[in-house]
């Protein structure tokens, strides 16, 4: 049981720094990406629906 929480957090908090990077890239100081053009291409590397990244990233989850 103690295994997985550790790999729920360690996850979550792969996936809170994927998007601050995204976040924190920019074109003269300009963000490139939208939050939702964020969402979507992690959804294509966790396999999770944009909602669900949405809620980790803003820690809305239980963990």
């Amino acid at each position: 049981m103690a295994q997985d929480n550790e790999n729920t957090l360690r996850k979550y908090t792969a996936m809170r720094e994927t998007y601050a990077e995204m976040c924190n890239d920019t074109y003269k100081n300009v963000r490139k990406f939208t939050d939702a053009y964020i969402f979507i291409k992690m959804e294509e590397k966790y396999y999770l629906k944009p909602k669900t990244i949405e809620d980790i990233v803003y820690y809305r989850t239980k963990y």
